[in-house]
């Protein structure tokens, strides 16, 4: 288990969607973490710092995992906090200033949580707001400042810059917030697009949940957490199998209007650092934790492109998932696409599908050919057997 997973459970009532949970939980450990640990790329060094949007449509209950996100780390009161309705100058003006702990202790350096249960009310109308987030990502591209200056407002100086962002917001928001220059200039690259379209159970809450969602029990980990300080490192068989992930990944790169998959090599390893540390404060690389950011991330980037391209009105989450549990549970997980087509008549089109595999196909989620007129669209085994890994890990299985 893991101090994510944990926290996941405890909600496991909530008619919130699962992952909500589960990425407010990371959220937490990147804030907490700040600028203390680093991998070394060698060209440059990774922070743990992520960007976090949940998308539902109104009514998914998306509010209730950022709120409780919110309320834990000011309950443990080791990072600087920014919520509510900010503008983009507002939020500098406070990076810029030193922030006191409720311990005492003071952070100098403009090192901070962004945190909104509505992404257009944190970010009131600024053109320049997402731009100017977009920048600050690469915290390792500022180790000692950030500077941003304005005719008549002066120069904004941020010392040692590190933004973690958790925000949410509906499909109609997020295309109000999140203009076509923010999405292919950088933006929706770095940032980790958490899509859901159904909840997970439904709930009165009439009842007691049999889990006590008591916050407090989580903040001594983090106590701990937040006294790491230094290098990441890789082990021999996490640098491999990232190696051939990689390099296997890359030559095979799909078409990405927004540079998704350009950089989503180092959004995995963000992930990962934060999942292995999650399980342990031994500053190594676990190959678990690996695995499970790499399928996480892509299944971010997915969401990404769904509803980037306005596709996420759709249903293409649920029929995706309806062609890989095909596929998965079909003995030599392959199916041809007259076959899938007709197996799932009503459900996907011919259009759908064509959208659904190049995605698939992105990911190497799949590999498809032809036989005659037909196309086969086949799974890998190592993808099931990761599949398989990770949804009885999800579960709770051996």
């Amino acid at each position: 288990m893991s101090w994510v997973q944990d926290l996941v459970d405890v909600f496991a009532e909530s008619e919130s969607p699962e992952r909500f949970f589960y990425w407010s939980g990371l959220t937490i450990l990147s804030a907490t973490l700040r600028k203390n640990v680093f991998l070394d790329r060698h060209i440059y060094k990774l922070y743990p710092n992520i960007y976090v949007f949940l998308v539902a449509k109104s009514g998914m209950k998306k509010g209730i995992p950022v709120s409780n996100a919110k309320k834990l780390l000011e309950m443990a009161g080791l990072s600087r906090v920014i919520s509510g309705r900010n503008s983009m100058p507002k939020i500098l003006e406070m990076l810029g200033k030193q922030y006191s702990l409720p311990n005492g202790g003071v952070i100098a350096t403009a090192q901070a949580a962004i945190i909104s249960g509505e992404l257009s009310d944190l970010l009131v109308k600024d053109p320049d707001a997402l731009t100017i987030l977009t920048d600050l990502y690469n915290c390792h591209e500022y180790e000692e400042k950030w500077e941003n200056s304005l005719k008549g407002t002066g120069t904004d100086t941020l010392k040692q810059p590190c933004i973690t962002i958790l925000g949410a917001t509906n499909e109609e928001h997020f295309d109000a917030a999140v203009t076509s220059r923010d999405r292919k200039g950088g933006f929706i690259a770095r940032t980790n697009i958490v899509y859901a379209t159904d909840r997970v159970k439904t709930n009165s809450l009439v009842r007691k949940p049999a889990a006590d969602p008591d916050l407090s029990k989580f903040i001594p980990y983090l106590k701990d957490v937040a006294t790491l300080k230094g290098q990441f490192e890789w082990t021999s068989e996490t640098a491999d199998f990232f190696e051939d992930w990689y390099n296997d990944f890359k030559a095979n790169a799909p078409d990405d209007p927004y540079g998704i998959y350009n950089r989503i090599d180092d959004t995995i390893l963000r992930i990962a650092i934060l999942l292995s540390i999650s399980k342990n404060l031994d500053l190594k690389m676990d190959l678990d934790s690996l695995k499970e950011a790499k399928a996480e991330c892509l299944n971010c980037a997915q969401g990404a492109h769904q509803i980037c391209m306005g596709a996420g009105k759709s249903n293409y989450a649920s029929q995706t998932a309806l062609i890989m549990r095909a596929l998965i549970s079909h003995p030599d997980h392959k199916l041809t696409r007259m076959q899938i087509l007709r197996r799932f008549w009503g459900d996907i089109s011919a259009t759908d599908l064509d959208l659904i595999a190049e995605t698939m196909m992105g990911q190497g989620a799949v590999e498809v050919y032809h036989v005659g007129k037909d196309t086969v669209y086949q799974m890998p085994q190592k993808i099931v057997d990761e599949y398989e890994s990770y949804a009885r890990k999800v579960k709770g299985a051996p």
